[in-house]
C-alpha cells in the first residue's frame, strides 16, 4: 500500500473523494506514523548482530585485600599487558588510575558498603589509593586486570562483559526471542540484557555470538510523496485506513472516530488470531505468536 492509496481509502471512509489539504496538513502523516508504530508489533522488523567473544584473562588472580591507614599511599602496579581494570573498595578516599592518558580520579565514600570502579588502561598503568579530601581508612578489596578491552572494556565484579548492540544497529528497539544464538542455535548458557546492551559472562565459551534484535518502526514523511510505500506487510497495512481515520477525526467527529476505531479493533483481533493459527510468510517473527 502506498501513502496515496491510504489517503484515498481514508477519504472514502469519510464519504469524500479525497482528503482536503487542510486534513493532510493538520495531521495525516503524524496519524499514519502513529498507526505504523502501533501495528509494528504484528510484523516487527528484526536483525541479527554478530560479535566475537573471547574470555579475558585476569592478570592479577592472586591479589590479596589491602588495608590503607590514614596518610598512607597504596600503589598497585598493573601488568604491562593490561587493557582494562576493575577495583572494589570500601571506606573513604580517592582511587587514581595513572596510565598513558594521565591521571583519572575515582573519589569514593562508601560507609559500610563497597564501590567498584572500572576503566580501560592505555599503556603501563598504576593504581594509587590516597586519602583525598577528608579521607582516611579504606580497604582495597580486589583489583583485577584484564588482557582485553573487548566490548565496552569495562569489567566489574559481576563478571559480565557488556556488548552494546546499538553501536552496530542505531535503529535497535529491543531484544527479540531467541535473544542470543551461538553456533547458529539458541544459546542456552547464562546471559543478561540491559537496555541496548547484551551482558555475557566473561567465562562464557569463546566464539561467535549473535544478538537477535527487534528494530524501531520505520516512518514516512511528507517529502516522501504519495507514491511512497508504507513500511508494513500488506496484511498489516490493510488495518491502517480505519485506524488513521479514527486518529484524524477524534476531535472533529468523535463518534465517527470511535466507530472506526472499533472496526479497527475487530480487524486487528481477527488478524492476530490468524497469525496464531498459521505460520505464513510473515507470521510470527516476534512477540511469541
Amino acid at each position: 500500500m502506498t501513502v496515496g492509496e491510504l489517503q484515498a481509502e481514508v477519504a472514502y471512509l469519510g464519504f469524500e473523494t479525497r482528503l482536503n489539504d487542510e486534513a493532510i496538513r493538520r495531521g495525516f502523516i503524524p496519524a499514519l506514523n502513529r498507526g505504523i508504530a502501533e501495528l509494528d508489533a504484528l510484523s516487527p522488523r528484526t536483525a541479527r548482530v554478530v560479535f566475537y567473544h573471547r574470555p579475558p584473562a585476569d592478570l592479577l588472580p592472586a591479589f590479596s585485600p589491602i588495608r590503607k591507614s590514614p596518610g598512607e599511599i597504596v600503589s598497585v602496579s598493573l601488568p604491562d599487558s593490561a587493557r582494562a581494570f576493575s577495583a572494589r573498595v570500601s571506606g573513604k578516599g580517592v582511587l587514581t588510575l595513572r596510565d598513558g592518558n594521565g591521571d583519572y580520579d575515582f573519589p569514593f565514600s562508601t560507609g559500610r558498603r563497597t564501590a567498584t570502579f572500572c576503566r580501560k588502561v592505555e599503556g603501563a598503568g598504576t593504581l594509587l589509593i590516597t586519602d583525598g579530601e577528608g579521607g582516611g581508612d579504606c580497604d582495597i578489596l580486589s583489583v583485577r586486570a584484564f588482557d582485553s578491552d573487548a566490548a565496552d572494556g569495562l569489567f566489574d565484579e559481576s563478571g559480565y562483559l557488556s556488548y552494546r548492540v546499538k553501536d552496530e544497529r542505531p535503529d535497535f528497539f529491543a531484544f527479540e526471542a531467541p535473544f542470543v544464538e551461538f553456533h547458529h542455535a539458541p544459546y542456552t548458557g547464562e546471559y543478561k540484557t540491559s537496555g541496548d546492551a547484551l551482558l555475557l559472562p566473561a567465562n562464557a565459551p569463546a566464539g561467535e555470538y549473535t544478538a537477535v534484535v527487534r528494530l524501531s518502526p520505520e516512518s514516512v514523511s511528507e517529502s516522501d510523496g504519495p507514491t511512497a510505500k508504507i513500511p508494513l506487510e500488506p496484511a498489516v497495512a490493510a488495518l491502517l485506513p480505519e485506524l488513521v481515520a479514527s486518529f484524524l477525526w477524534l476531535d472533529d467527529a468523535p463518534e465517527k472516530a470511535r466507530f472506526y476505531y472499533e472496526v479497527y479493533l475487530r480487524k486487528y483481533a481477527a488478524l492476530r488470531a490468524s497469525l496464531r493459527r498459521f505460520d505464513g510468510a510473515f507470521a510470527v517473527r516476534g512477540n511469541g505468536w
